[in-house]
Order: structure tokens, then sequence, then C-alpha cells
């Protein structure tokens, strides 16, 4: 282990930005972006667009829109269990191997009895024929409880429950389910239309098995987070260890990873080939959206982000703000505000910033403004609020 060679902080903040592009914004689709970051985040539906803008060069919002129209692009729950845009051809893989994540959260949830498998298999497959175009989530909930009503099972009205139980809560957990685009700002609702994945996604070749699928994410995390430990990367994607030493055995058998390792003497592994600068790599000013994947992206997010600033940058309840990057590491917050339909964004730093710092956030600030002001002028207004009450101890 000692013979290993010795990765740095500083390296390891170089080799993540480069993989993220976010040390030089890129000139690719932006499909084959969202996959080479190893997806984007998309609780907020702002967020997989701000994500793109501020790691392509000139990218226009409605090649992403497209992307999701066309189906190339899918917006699904995946890594952590939260959700994530990533290319279509990466969700037949990645949904198989986040199964065990889903099976393990079903059965801590505690959300009223599991239905048998004989009544698990026959709504699911309802649910299936029922999602094979865009529905409701309340919707798809009531034509279950109908369906159910209707056969007479011992509890019929419980998909009808509104308290995250019944059988809709756990149905909808075992139907491979995506987010349909519809016409509206960052092309997404917060109340999603929902729709089956074999019938949004047809010919192209159909699921995984779990085995190959878990193989794909840990090449795709070490391709987008690397080099990292094996706990990175079940932290990224919250599945255990366990499950993942299988796919490292794999890769390592292809002759795909090197070993490495930090200056606290733990081990790393990357992919042959991988881009890792130089730590004196200049790394420009970025603007990031809420819940950027390169904040979630290892256990330890020192390479990223101060441990002293981590409180600032993640609430309690687990929202993770807008940031700006200064030399490769979190400097502040950003914030969109809207006058009269116009946008400008204010930088909230956490310490003095230099005036040629200031000067490339500025630039940077503009331009982003320029981008969000059509689609949501004041973007994540909502969780300022809850982070000024927060920080003030008001109750809003």
């Amino acid at each position: 282990m000692s013979r290993l060679p010795v990765v740095t902080t500083a390296a390891l903040n170089r080799a993540t930005l480069a993989r993220q592009h976010l040390l030089e914004r890129a000139t690719v689709d932006p499909v084959a972006a969202a996959g080479a970051v190893g997806g984007l985040q998309a609780q907020e539906p702002a967020s997989p667009f701000i994500a793109l803008w501020t790691r392509l060069e000139g990218l226009d919002a409605g090649a992403v829109r497209t992307a999701f129209e066309e189906r190339r692009l899918v917006k699904a729950t995946l890594m952590r269990g939260t959700l994530h845009a990533v290319p279509a051809a990466d969700y037949r893989q990645l949904a198989p191997a986040m199964a065990p994540l889903i099976d393990g959260a079903l059965s801590r949830a505690g959300r009223g009895p599991r239905p048998d498998d004989a009544s698990l298999a026959r709504f699911r497959a309802a649910a299936v024929e029922l999602a094979a175009t865009p529905r409701r989530n309340s919707e798809l909930r009531d034509l279950l409880a109908a369906l159910e009503a209707a056969g007479g099972t011992a509890d019929a009205g419980a998909a009808e429950r509104t308290d995250g139980g019944g059988t809709w809560w756990w149905i909808r957990r075992h139907v491979p389910l995506v987010h349909a685009p519809v016409e509206a700002p960052w092309s997404f609702e917060r109340r999603p239309w929902l729709v089956a994945a074999d019938a949004w996604l047809t010919g192209d070749g159909g699921f995984a098995d779990a085995t190959a699928g878990t193989v794909h994410l840990l090449r795709r995390y070490l391709g987008a987070f690397g080099p990292a430990t094996i706990a990175d990367a079940a932290s990224w994607s919250r599945l255990q260890v366990a499950l993942l030493r299988p796919a490292l055995a794999t890769l390592e058998a292809a002759g795909e990873l090197v070993h490495l390792r930090d200056e606290a003497g733990r081990a790393l592994v990357d992919l042959v080939g991988a881009a890792r600068p130089d730590e004196t790599t200049p790394a420009p000013p970025r603007l990031l959206p809420m819940w950027d994947s390169v904040l979630l992206g290892h256990a330890d997010r020192s390479r990223i982000v101060a441990a002293a600033d981590r409180a600032r940058v993640v609430a309690a309840n687990g929202d993770t703000y807008p940031t700006f990057l200064v030399d490769g590491r979190v400097a502040g917050l950003w914030w969109a505000v809207a006058d009269h339909g116009r946008t400008r964004i204010e930088l909230e730093p956490f310490r003095e910033l230099a005036a040629g710092t200031r000067r490339a956030l500025e630039r940077e600030a503009e331009a982003l403004a320029a981008f969000v002001e059509p689609h949501e002028p004041d973007v994540y207004r909502r969780y300022r609020g809850s982070r000024d009450r927060r920080v003030t101890g008001t109750i809003g």
C-alpha cells in the first residue's frame, strides 16, 4: 500500500473538476455530458439545465428540452433514491443497479402492510398498463385504487390513502417510471407526470441485469468522480459497499483500474487513462446549481468543500444550496433575484474575494442571469427564503 502513488487533495480536486467539465467548458452534446458527469441532480427542474450551462460552451436550453422530448435524456429516481437526469441508455443500466436500494428502503419504511406477492405482481402489471401514457401520480393512485376495490381485496381503499401508505406506495416503487416532459419552464413541473419506462423508451434493448448494471454504475462513477474510495462510490449511490465490491472485481479483472492512495493513506481506485491533471492547473470560477453532483459525489468531500463551510452549503433537511467555486473549491452561495421580470445574481461569499476573482464571478453571474431569466427569473427563491428563516430563527 505504501508504494502506491499518492494523490494530493489538490490533485483530487483538479481530477474531479476535469471529469465534471468544470476546468474548461466542453463542446459536447448535452446527453453525452450528462453521462460523462455521472448524471445530473434533478430534484429541482432547473438544476439539470444550470448544471449543463456551467459545463458546456454556449448551451442552448432548447437543446436540453429537445433531448428530454426526444427521450434521449431521461429524468427518474436513481442514485441515492433521488431524481437524476441521465442518458436513456444509462437509465436502462442504472435502474436495475439501484434496485437493492429501493428494496432496502421498502423494508425499512414502515408504510403499512406489504401486499402479498400475488397482489404485487397483479397490481404492478396493472400500473404498467395504466402508465403507458403520462399520468399524474394522483391519477395513477386513484385508478389503482378503483381497480383494487373492484377486485374485492382485503384492503380495497389502501391505494387511496394519502398518508404515504397503501398499495400504490408499494407498487410505484416496483414499477420503472420516468418523468414525462411537459410545456413548462425547464420541461418539468414539480408535481410530475409519470410514464412507464418501457412505454416511454422503445427500441433500446431493454433493461440490463443487476450485475451488469452495477458494473456500469461503478464505471460511470469512477469516470465522473475518480480517483475515489469504494466508500465514496457507496456514498454517491447509497448502495452498500458489499454490493459494489463484485463490480470492482469485474473492472479489476478487465484491467480497467489503477490503484492509488490519498494523503491520509486511503486506497483509491480510478479508471486507466482517466484525466488527472496537475494540481496547479488553473480552475476558473464556476456557478453550480442546487444539489450539484460535484458536491455530493464523495463520502469525504474535502476535495471540493471545506468542513467549516459544509453547514453553510447543506441545510439540516438536506437541501444543498446553489454555490460558486473559486480555485476549484466552494467559496460562497449565489441567489437569483427577479426585479420586474429581470434577473440579477447576488453573490454571497464566505470570505473576502480578490478584486480579479470578484470580476470574473460577476461575469459568470451576468451570463447565468441571462440564461435563467426567460425561464424562471427568480430560480431557487423559495429555498433562499427557507434558509433565511432558519438563520434568523423565524417561522414562515
